[in-house]
């Protein structure tokens, strides 16, 4: 026995350590050309775009680089996917600057917040790992991503205007919440905007849209990069804005500066990331996996994104996830495995090294095109639309959460929307689903929904309860069979065929009514009984109130104990008149 227990132990312990292992095991030398072809192409669509997202994170470019250089290697020896990429991402970047930029302003300590960031997110993800909670991902709808994402790239456009415009985001004196924050900057510059910059971000979003109509595979922002950057060489425009020294070498080894009113004030950005990140790996990964038949394991996720966060914040990371663009291009050229993401996080690191010193003069301006695009593409218009008009309630949540992630602090959007997915969840839960069963002929019945003011004239009634049967519903039942105990029906059948689960508030109602019935003399029957509710039954008393001869469990023919029931009804109430002496007892 405890041999046993050791081994299951230690099988759990290897368990989240395998893909890699078992991708060493049985990689082919066949797939070697893919993945390394597929790692290049990913690495110089990577680059440019990294450095842009720590723009978005408020932190210097280079930091961007790290990100897509050791969080790309470690999320690759992890992930449950094959192909999932992972590194900065443009709403992960967005998040963490909503987060830290309310707690310091002043850039080392802003630095150092981000890393001590990407510390806590990952023992975040890495606790909901241990503790198997990737099945709760599920209950995060598409509603709520497609409209906080949707929220997100507005947010990610509204904060590269300053930059396209060509001056130092500011944030007005003001503090107006979310978008209004940056009109008000922009209207606050309006003296200092500098033409060379809107060039140079025209320019580099033209560049971008030409190279991705003659082929998806170019990388145009590495062409915009590239050709701005010479532009502003050969013309002296440093005064728009550039990115400046970028550090040579990789980061050494280091512990973040963190202790626990750190962690505290970091704590609710920490979750949203944490949670967000998981989302968006998940849907990534699941949509490479409906064409691969690959099975994604979300607790794996939550352990391979924990596990690269939790390290790469030694190595000066900023909190990362899994990407889409990068994925579906890494997917799309020919990706083989997940050897494919090391050889693009090596990749990056041999650019990053050989090449920093070229990227001085790389101009903000083209940064912010690049982002513009990025943006444009996160904002799905036909989804929003297409939800509004399938379900009011879910479009208002839609709406919600995207006007939350354009005036609140975008940590909150997140919550708001989940808040709100699991509010209308509970509100559609709550509804009670009661129907009468009438018979019409030998063997039949036909199912009428009951009215809640419903009155009941029949010795025997029916009812058939559908659904999860839950505390949410437990008022509005005991209230409908109030209303049966005032009538003259004799016996009342539960019919619970459809039921799928029961509680103990739903228990408590049930057995109260037994008694109540009881009191008077008359009889409670349930038919159709799942196993389950069977057994939830049983464990709390009520069988024992209405005697076991009163329970019939499900079984897959069609009305077979409703039929039972019935005619064990009519014996009662045949019973009953007997003892009332108004017809003899059959």
């Amino acid at each position: 026995m405890a041999t046993t227990t050791v081994r299951t132990g230690f099988r759990r312990a290897v368990t989240p350590f395998m893909p890699i292992v078992r991708t060493v095991r049985d990689y082919r030398l066949a797939d070697l050309p893919y993945d390394l072809l597929a790692g290049l192409t990913v690495s110089v669509v990577d680059l440019p775009q990294s450095m842009a997202f720590a723009l978005i994170a408020g932190v210097p470019a280079v930091y961007g680089l790290y990100t897509a250089i050791f969080l790309a290697f470690l999320g690759a020896l992890f992930t449950s996917s094959r192909f999932l990429s992972v590194g900065p991402t443009n709403t992960q970047s967005l998040l963490v600057a909503a987060t830290v930029a309310r707690l310091s302003d002043e850039p080392a300590t802003y630095i150092q917040m981000v890393v001590a960031l990407t510390l806590v997110k990952g023992i975040i993800q890495l606790a909901f790992a241990a503790a198997r909670m990737g099945q709760f991902v599920r209950y995060v709808s598409a509603t709520v991503m497609v409209a906080f994402t949707a929220g997100a790239g507005v947010l990610i456009f509204a904060e590269q205007v300053p930059a396209f415009l060509g001056f130092a985001r500011t944030h007005g004196e003001h503090h107006l919440p979310g978008v209004l924050d940056v009109f008000w900057d922009v209207g606050a510059h309006a003296d200092v905007i500098a033409w060379q910059a809107i060039l140079l971000g025209v320019g580099s979003l033209a560049v971008i849209l030409i190279v991705k109509r003659i082929s998806h595979k170019l990388p145009g922002p590495l062409f915009a990069v590239v050709l701005s950057a010479l532009v502003v060489t050969l013309a002296g425009w440093d005064q728009v804005g550039v990115v400046g020294e970028i550090p040579r070498g990789l980061p050494g080894f280091s512990v973040p500066d963190v202790d626990l009113r750190t962690i505290e004030r970091l704590l609710p950005g920490a979750f949203a990331l944490a949670l967000l990140g998981m989302l968006e790996s998940v849907a990534i990964a699941k949509s490479i996996a409906h064409r691969t038949g690959q099975r994604i394991d979300a607790d794996q996720e939550f352990f391979g994104q924990g596990f690269a966060n939790l390290v790469g914040a030694f190595l000066q990371c900023m909190p990362g996830s899994g990407s889409f663009s990068r994925t579906a291009l890494q997917y799309t050229v020919g990706a083989r495995t997940r050897v494919a993401s090391i050889f693009c996080a090596i990749a990056n690191a041999v650019f990053f090294l050989a090449l920093a010193p070229l990227a001085f003069h790389i101009p903000l301006a083209s940064l912010a095109a690049i982002l513009f695009y990025v943006a444009w593409k996160l904002v799905d218009v036909r989804s929003m639309w297409r939800i509004a008009k399938a379900s009011r309630r879910d479009g208002a949540v839609a709406l919600a959460t995207f006007g939350s992630a354009l005036l609140l602090p975008l940590t909150y959007a997140i919550y708001v929307g989940i808040f709100l997915n699991i509010a209308l969840y509970l509100h559609r839960s709550s509804q009670l689903h009661l129907l009468q069963m009438v018979p019409v002929a030998p063997g039949s019945f036909r199912e009428e929904t009951v009215a809640p003011d419903a009155s009941h004239d029949d010795d025997i009634l029916i009812l058939q309860l559908e659904g999860d049967l839950f505390f949410g519903i437990a008022d509005e039942l005991e209230d409908r069979l109030r209303a049966v105990e005032l009538g003259p029906t004799r016996v009342v059948i539960f019919r619970m065929k459809r039921t799928h689960s029961i509680d103990a508030a739903i228990l408590f109602v049930l057995e109260r009514f037994v008694e109540r019935m009881h009191e008077r003399g008359r009889h409670v029957l349930f038919c159709g009984v799942p196993p389950d509710v069977r057994r939830a039954i049983r464990g709390f008393g009520l069988e024992a109130r209405v005697g076991d001869a009163a329970v019939w469990d499900a079984v897959p023919d069609w009305f077979v104990t409703t039929r039972l029931a019935l005619e064990r009804a009519r014996e009662l109430v045949r019973a009953i008149d007997a003892a009332d002496g108004t017809t003899p007892a059959a």
